[in-house]
């Protein structure tokens, strides 16, 4: 493993990036990262077809994060030492013309004391390139954003857990949360839904 990049000096923002060899590299983020980093993140590597793997993230005071984040780069259009990953955190998300069908096999929902007060989400289902960047956007419709997340993929299955907070560090609504559990039935049921031909 060695570091191919450590970035951006004027930022607040540490960023580094590692190679675990073949396409497999390693990013972090540590420090300041503004509300809404996740989401333009993921949209911005989706965009560029570079795969997330993993992902294990926490906020702790303010807006200070500390996080690592696996990413694959086999089916890649650009190569990692080309991407800005700052720019993309801070880059408007692209108009969605036409949302794809996110499909789940099965979540849990609950509250939580964690994180002083949060929304539990943990669920599984096949993976795809662009799924973190749906669910994210899935929850920012409802104003809710990680406070802390751990993705992981195996075997071309996810196995996600999310601590969701309201706008400003608040805790979810009863809104937003049933708003988040007839999403999830619903991306449930187009799983178990029978194909026709």
């Amino acid at each position: 493993m060695h570091t191919i990049r450590a970035t951006v000096p004027e930022s607040k923002t540490q960023v580094t990036l590692h190679h675990h060899g073949l396409q497999r590299y390693e990013l972090g983020l540590h420090g300041r990262l503004e509300p809404g980093w996740a989401g333009r993140l993921s949209n911005g590597l989706a965009q560029r077809k570079i795969n997330i793997m993993r992902v294990e993230a926490a906020r702790s005071a303010g807006w200070k994060w500390h996080s690592t984040i696996d990413l694959d780069f086999f089916t890649a259009a650009v190569k990692p030492d080309a991407i800005d990953f700052v720019s993309l955190m801070q880059a408007a998300p692209a108009p969605v013309t036409a949302p794809e069908t996110l499909l789940i096999d099965d979540y849990q929902m609950e509250r939580s004391t964690r994180c002083d007060g949060s929304l539990y989400l943990e669920l599984s289902g096949p993976d795809r390139i662009g799924l973190l960047s749906s669910l994210l956007n899935i929850f920012s419709l409802y104003s809710l954003f990680p406070a802390e997340m751990l993705v992981e993929t195996q075997r071309n299955r996810v196995f996600d857990r999310f601590w969701l907070k309201g706008l400003g560090g608040s805790t979810p609504s009863e809104e937003a949360t049933t708003a988040i559990r007839e999403r999830m039935r619903e991306c449930t049921q187009l799983k178990r839904k029978p194909t026709t031909s």
